[in-house]
This record gives C-alpha cells, structure tokens and sequence, in this order.
C-alpha cells in the first residue's frame, strides 16, 4: 500500500470526517489520497492559519481530533499560529506538513537551506507541541502516528505534528508488518504515568466543601472534555455549589442555572468577582489561574478562601496561587470519586447563593453603555443569545467582542463557546466557524467578531461562500481596534497609532455581496426586531452591527488593587460594605 493512502485510511479509522488545508507541491500525494476515502471529506481553506483555526474548532465540536495538513515550507509555517493557539487552550489536533523528499533535505547543520522550501518546521514548533516528528522510516508511521493521536489526547491535551517527505508520501509499505506503538515500552510507560485522585484526599474536600460558609467552584477549561456528560451538574446541585467560570470555561454550566454566578476575571462580571473575593472556599476545577483571572497582585485573589485546585497539569499546581490542596488527575476522574464520597449527603448553601443573586441584580453588565450612538453591545448581545438556537455554537474572536460574549451572552440550552483564550489570536471566529460547522452541520453557528478580527481572515468568505455553510456572522463595528484604543487613550494621551490612525474598514455591505451572502445592518435597537428572519434563513449571513467609535468594555480593570476592584471604580464605602462578611481565613494553612 502507498504510504499516503495508509495515513488517509488511518485516520479514517479513527472517526475523523474532515480534513482542512491547502494545497501544495509537497502534499499532493496525500491530498490526492484523501480524495480516495469514501466518508473523509477536504475542505480547502485559502490560508493555511485558517485551516488550523477549522481543525482547532472541528477537535472542540467533535470531541475527536482535528487534522489540518500543509505543504513544507510558507504552508508549514503559516500553521504556526493556529498550533500554537490549539497547545495553550488544549485542544487535540494533528497536524501534518509535507516536507521536501529526502534528497534535497541539508545534510550540513551550517547551511540554512538545501531544496527548495526546505524548511526544518519539526525544531521550530517544538514548544508549542506536546509531540513532534519527521517520518524518515516509512515502516515507521503506523507506530509515529498511534503515538501522535495518544499524546494529542492523553493527560493534558494539545496538538503534534508529523511532517512526511515528499518521497515517503509515495513510499510503498507492507501493512501487516507495521509496528504499533501501543506494543511499546514508551507506551507502558506513559499508561503508569498517569494520575489518580487519592479517595482519602477527594473525601476530606468534599467535607470541607459541606462545612464551608461560602464556598464556590471555578469552572475551567479542563472540563471541556467531559461537557454533556452530567456528572459536573449532578456535584454542584448535590452540593449546591455556585459555580462561576474561567474564558475557557464559560460553556461548562447552563447560564440559566441558579448556580451559575458569572464569569470571572478582569473584564468578569462583578457579582463573579465580588463572590470569589468573600468565598472561604475556593475549588479550581482545571483552570490555570492566570493573570486575567487573578489579577496582577496574586496575593489579592481569594484572600478569605482556602484554595482547593485540581489539574491534570502538575506544572500548573501552586504556580501562580498558594493552595491549601492541589490534587493532580483529570477533572472527570476526580468529580466521579467526589461524587462517589457524597454518597447520599446533600449540602445547602442557598443564602450564600441568594447574596451572589443579589449582587447579580445590582451590578448587571447590560445597558452599561452611552446608547447615544449605536447599539449597546452588551445588551445586543444578550439578546442575540436568547434568539439563536438552544445547541448553537458560538465562535467569538479576540478583542471587545469577546469580552462582551463573555459578559452577557446566555450560553443556555447546550451552547457552545468556541474562543482563542490562552493565545489571543485575532482572525480565530470565522474559520472556527467553518470548522465547527464541519463538525456538527445540523448546529447552528453564531461568529462573533470585530471590525479588526474579521480582516485577519478575510479570504475564508469565500471558503463558506463555496460550501454553503450557513454561519451567521455578527461584525462588532466600532471603527477601531477597541481594546488597544481604550489602552492608547488611557496611557498614550489619546495618540491612538494603529488603532485609529493609520486603520480603515472596507465596506461591509459590499463585501457580503461580493461574496454572494446575505447582509444586514443594525444600527439601533429597534432593528433587532429583524434577527429572528435573518437567523431563521438557512444561508451565509453578515450582520453588520455599528457600535459607537468610543464603546469601551464595562467594568475593566484597574491598573492596580484586587481584581475585584474594576473601573469605572465603585464608592469605597459601597466596596467596603460588599466585604464586610467573616474574618478571613489563612491561606497558608495547609489541610
């Protein structure tokens, strides 16, 4: 069998229905046998960043593993971008490059190229990959490619890359004779690396979790992989714990749950922050605890609560916080031995509840903004998230329309948030888009980006326009790149370079027409009344939604102080009161 056939055929097997990329001189062997599996589809993208942000989402939608493929040189690095992005939010990705055949790869360390896009992309994503290899031994790919799709899964997920010659793609292989890799010492090995919850350590959490006053659970990104499943609703309700949630982890809980209380962080609601800062327990279920959520004086975050933080990443335990217990397994793992110690015990924690609700009322982040010119985004897109359909998939890009998103959009009903957290990369939404349609074609899929992100990608237009795909694309039109602009405003006296000065839109309308998609514009609120047909129509949509040039993220932080300490700053006599609760309890003891 060709050795290009057999990859193909092999990650068939494995339940992948798409493939996203470009082609190239270096790839031809493989794209062409691609086209030769019935049940594997290629969807070419017009740059190879956007067929790694279509993989990324497809591996979020599907819960399987996304596969992007480009050719050696330009093609190679233009995934950089997009492995990167799938490595700190941990998403499962394979990525495969072609390279140059073996003869014309440098054989001297001293000279910088030998063929023609040679180019060495194997040492260049090394740590941005939790696996990478060059097939040099084509009766080696069977084993190189079970190992890249293990360590893409297990532990703390992530992408690997294979990067194949050109003349190993045509190679010819015996197939019954190829070795696995889970046959392998490597592979025993990795097997007894993993980690277990101790049941003693899980049984003592669970009671201080009952005996906790005001105790709340941070959702992150490590329960991504277990999202539908239930056991995550089944601890928090039998516990009645309010949960509020990292960027990543925003999807875990339903919005119109009495325990979801709202996204933390700097830009967070500040009911989320106001909770964590008086809890006096704090449970992180797989989030990392970085910056944006803790703020920049560390020693600020949570300072009532003793800290309980489980990750499947021993490297992320007692880095940024002093925790009173870390517990290194999976979250699954660990929720599956938490419940099993409940037992039938119930807890009650429905005043501490009924005060974050209060707060909730009295500090909302809709109808936060000067409606004077253009539309509330806050408001626009809470309204937005009651309309769409109960499972839409929701594709948000990076700047003020995420943190809007994030603010004020209902994930209700099964939604899914889809967003480039860890790496911030503009230009992630619309192929996401395309991805997680490929994924789940009978979802519905809302991209939500600004004036800035849409330009990142642009080209993709034309790859929903080719296949149809019905997104519905909501452009946050505000003129400017506005997080960088409120930043320039408030530290470089106004001299907004680049973010004002020196930045343009095209015209929207005519952009959706050349590209064949529907358009409409919604400048006020009186023409919201029209989502509901554009929304309905099983076709491409653009939603142009003009914001004023000035619209600013409400609250935001503040450049010192707790995080909960948010602009536009509250009375300090109002602050003090919201922390007049029970004396604090030392972080430093450990349990």
């Amino acid at each position: 069998m060709k050795l290009s056939d057999y990859v193909m055929n092999f990650l068939f097997e494995k339940k992948i229905s798409h493939i996203f990329g470009y082609q190239g001189g270096s790839v031809t062997h493989l794209i062409d046998s691609l086209h030769k599996v019935k049940g594997l589809t290629y969807v070419q993208n017009y740059h190879e960043q956007a067929s790694s942000f279509c993989a990324d989402a497809y591996a979020r939608v599907s819960g399987g593993v996304g596969v992007a493929i480009a050719t050696s040189g330009p093609g190679a690095t233009n995934l950089i971008t997009g492995i990167a992005n799938a490595f700190f939010d941990s998403v499962p990705c394979l990525f495969i490059t072609g390279q140059v055949s073996q003869r014309e790869m440098k054989t001297k360390k001293s000279i910088r190229q030998q063929g023609f896009q040679e180019t060495d992309i194997v040492s260049i994503v090394h740590p941005i990959t939790k696996y990478a290899e060059t097939v040099m031994e084509p009766e080696k790919i069977r084993f190189f490619l079970e190992k890249a799709l293990f360590y893409a899964q297990s532990g703390r997920p992530g992408p690997v890359l294979i990067d194949l010659p050109h003349n190993v793609q045509a190679s010819e292989i015996n197939v019954p004779l190829l070795q696995s890799f889970y046959d392998s010492e490597e592979y025993a090995g990795e097997t007894k690396r993993l980690c277990h919850p101790d049941p003693q350590t899980v049984t003592k959490i669970v009671s201080l979790l009952s005996e906790a006053k005001r105790p709340v659970i941070l959702a992150g990104g490590g329960l991504a992989s277990i999202r539908g499943q239930g056991i995550f609703e089944e601890f928090y309700n039998v516990c009645d714990l309010p949960v509020v949630c990292s960027l990543r982890g925003l999807d875990a809980i339903d919005h119109d749950d009495e325990h979801f209380c709202g996204f933390i962080g700097s830009y967070g609601n500040r009911y989320a922050n106001f909770a964590v800062a008086n809890s006096d327990l704090l449970l992180v279920l797989g989030s990392r605890l970085d910056e944006r959520q803790t703020g920049p004086d560390k020693t600020l975050f949570a300072r009532k609560a003793r800290i309980i933080h489980v990750d499947v990443d021993s490297d992320e335990l007692n880095h940024n916080i002093c925790e009173a217990i870390s517990v290194c397994c999976d979250v699954e793992s660990f929720l599956k031995e938490a419940l099993a110690a409940v037992g039938g015990r119930t807890s009650d924690h429905k005043k501490w509840l009924a005060q974050i609700h209060r707060w909730k009322v009295q500090y909302p982040s809709c109808l936060a903004h000067d409606q004077a010119c253009g539309v509330d985004p806050n408001e626009f897109l809470h309204i937005l998230s009651r309309k769409v359909s109960g499972k839409a998939v929701i594709c948000a890009d990076v700047g003020q329309n995420l943190m809007w998103v994030a603010q004020s959009f209902c994930l209700s009903g099964g939604k899914q948030l889809l967003s480039s957290s860890g790496h911030g990369a503009m230009g992630y939404s619309l192929p996401a888009g395309i991805g997680a349609h490929c994924a789940s074609p009978n979802r519905q899929i809302i991209c939500v980006m600004g004036d800035g992100g849409i330009q990142m990608n642009l080209q993709e237009l034309q790859t929903v326009f080719r296949e149809r795909i019905p997104l519905k694309i909501f452009v946050m039109n505000n003129q400017s790149l506005g997080l960088i602009r409120t930043y320039q405003e408030k530290y470089f006296n106004d001299r907004c370079y680049g973010s004002v000065h020196g930045y343009a839109n095209p015209d929207f309308e005519k952009l959706a027409y050349a590209f064949d998609i529907l358009y409409t514009k919604i400048c006020t609120r009186e023409d919201f009344d029209g989502l509901d047909r554009g929304l309905e129509i099983e076709k491409p949509h653009l939603f142009e939604v003009v914001l004023s040039p000035k619209t600013q993220v409400v609250p935001e932080p503040a450049p010192r102080g707790p995080v909960e300490d948010q602009l536009p700053l509250l009375d300090r006599k109002e602050l003090s009161r919201l922390f007049n609760m029970d004396d604090p309890v030392s972080k430093d003891e450990k349990i």
